[in-house]
C-alpha cells in the first residue's frame, strides 16, 4: 500500500467517524478567543488583548505537542495497523498527515482569535505578526514535533526485545523483572544498579522540543506588540520553521522504522507482558483517606489506579501549580489572562478526569457491585479525589497568585467559579 492510499483511507475512516464538519471546532476555537481578545481590547487595551492571545494561543500549541504521539502510535488502530504488511514510509506519511491536519486546525484558531487586533490603527501590522506567530508555533507542531516523536520512539525500539520489554514497563511505571543471580556469579558494582530505561527518551526528546520551541517565541513575544525583544523576532521565528521542515524531512527519509515503532511502542505500551506493581497511597493520599471515614477504602482504590493508569494528570498538575506559582512570585502587570488560561484549562481536565474516576478501568461496575462498598461510598471517594487533586495542584497556588495581585477580586472569583465547576463534575452520577 503506498502512501496516498493509506492517506486517502485514513481520511475516509476520520470523515465516517466525525461527528462535525472538520473546520467547526477550530473556528468555534478561535472564535471564543477572539471573544476574549477582543473583550480585553475594549476593558485593558491592545496590549493586554495581545497578552490574553498570547496565553491562549500557547496553551492551544501545548495541547496540539501533546496530541502528536497520539497521531503517531498511541491510537486505538495501531495494534491492528501494526499487524497489516505495510512499510514504515506509508505509516508515518499517514501519520505525519494527521499531524498536519491537526496543526493547521490550531492555526486557523489562533489566527481567528487575532481577529479582534484590528481595532487598533496598526492593527494589519499586529495581526500579520500573530499570525506569524502562529504560524511557526504550526509548522512546529505538525513537522519538528512528530519528527522528534519519531526519534525517541526509535530509539526504545532500536534495543531489541529485552530492551522494549523495559522500556514499556517504565512507561506504565512497573519495573520489569530482574533476572535472576546465578550461584556462580559475584556481585559487581555495575551490576548493583539496574540500567536506565531508553522509554525516559519517548517524553524527553519532544518534551525538550516543544520546551525549546515556547522559550523561543516567549523570548520574542515583545515583537507582537511593536516592542524590541533582545532577539530579532523574525530571525527567530524563521530559525523555528526550517528547523521544523528540515526534522521533518529527515524523519521521513529514516521512516522505514515506522512499522517496528508501531508494533513495539503501541502493543507493548499496553502493558502485555509487563509485570504489574500498584504502589501504596502516599502520604497525602493516606491524610486524605483518614478524613473520609468509611470510604477510605474506596479513595485508596482510585488514588492507586489514578496514580498508575493516568500519570498526566500529576504532570498536568505539577505544570499549573508551577504557572500560578510563577504568576504569584512575579507579579506580571497584566495577570489576568495567565490566571484564565491556568485556572479554566486546570477546570476542563478536572471535569475529564471526574469522567475518568467513574470509567473502566478505575472504575468497574460489576466487580465494584460485589464489594461491601455502598454507592454513597464510592461516591465519596471520587469526590475526595477530585477535590485533592484540585486543592492541591489548582487551589492552594491559584489563591496565592489571586492574593499577591493588586485586585485580587478577579482572580478569586476565578478559583471559586472553577471550583464549584469542579465539585459538580465530580458530584454528578454517571
Amino acid at each position: 500500500m503506498t502512501s496516498r492510499e493509506l492517506i486517502r483511507w485514513s481520511r475516509l475512516h476520520e470523515r465516517r467517524a466525525r461527528a462535525m464538519p472538520p473546520l467547526a471546532l477550530p473556528v468555534i476555537a478561535g472564535g471564543l478567543l477572539g471573544a476574549w481578545v477582543g473583550w480585553r481590547a475594549e476593558a485593558a487595551g491592545i496590549v493586554s488583548a495581545s497578552h490574553a492571545w498570547l496565553a491562549g494561543t500557547i496553551v492551544a500549541y501545548a495541547v496540539a505537542f501533546l496530541r502528536v504521539p497520539f497521531h503517531l502510535y498511541w491510537r486505538a488502530d495501531a495494534p491492528l495497523l501494526a499487524q497489516l504488511p505495510i512499510e514504515g514510509r506509508p505509516l508515518f506519511d499517514a501519520a505525519l498527515a494527521r499531524c498536519l491536519t491537526a496543526a493547521c486546525a490550531t492555526t486557523i484558531a489562533a489566527v481567528i482569535g487575532a481577529v479582534p487586533l484590528a481595532v487598533d490603527p496598526d492593527g494589519a501590522t499586529l495581526i500579520v505578526r500573530h499570525a506569524a506567530f502562529a504560524g511557526a508555533l504550526g509548522i512546529a507542531a505538525g513537522l519538528l514535533l512528530p519528527a522528534m516523536t519519531l526519534g525517541a520512539a526509535a530509539l526504545v525500539v532500536q534495543g531489541g526485545g529485552e530492551r522494549a520489554l523495559r522500556a514499556a514497563t517504565a512507561l506504565g511505571g512497573a519495573p520489569s523483572r530482574a533476572p535472576r543471580p546465578t550461584a556462580t556469579a559475584a556481585p559487581s558494582a555495575s551490576s548493583s544498579s539496574a540500567p536506565s530505561s531508553p522509554a525516559a527518551m519517548l517524553g524527553a526528546l519532544p518534551a525538550f522540543a516543544a520546551t525549546g520551541v515556547i522559550v523561543a517565541v516567549l523570548l520574542v513575544a515583545p515583537w507582537l506588540t511593536g516592542g524590541a525583544p533582545g532577539v530579532v523576532a523574525p530571525i527567530v521565528l524563521a530559525a523555528i520553521a526550517g528547523t521544523s521542515i528540515i526534522a521533518g524531512l529527515a524523519a521521513r527519509a529514516g521512516a522505514g522504522i515506522m512499522a517496528k515503532v508501531l508494533r513495539d511502542v503501541s502493543a507493548l505500551d499496553r502493558q502485555r507482558l509487563a509485570t504489574l506493581e500498584i504502589k501504596p497511597p502516599t502520604p497525602i493520599e493516606r491524610a486524605i483517606g483518614r478524613l473520609v471515614g468509611a470510604a477510605a477504602l474506596a479513595y485508596e482504590k482510585d488514588a492507586r489506579l489514578m496514580r498508575r493508569r493516568f500519570p498526566m494528570a500529576f504532570a498536568l498538575g505539577a505544570l499549573v501549580f508551577l504557572v500560578l506559582a510563577i504568576v504569584g512570585l512575579a507579579r506580571p502587570d497584566d495577570p489576568t489572562p495567565w490566571l484564565t488560561v491556568a485556572v479554566g484549562g486546570a477546570a476542563t481536565y478536572g471535569v475529564v478526569l471526574a469522567r475518568r474516576l467513574r470509567r473502566p478501568p478505575i472504575e468497574l461496575a460489576r466487580l465494584s457491585a460485589t464489594l461491601p462498598l455502598t454507592p454513597r461510598a464510592r461516591a465519596q471517594a471520587k469526590l475526595a479525589w477530585l477535590g485533592g487533586w484540585w486543592t492541591i495542584f489548582v487551589a492552594v497556588p491559584a489563591v496565592f497568585a489571586a492574593v499577591r495581585q493588586t485586585d485580587p477580586g478577579v482572580g478569586l472569583a476565578l478559583v471559586v467559579t472553577a471550583t464549584i465547576a469542579i465539585f459538580v463534575a465530580g458530584a454528578s452520577p454517571r
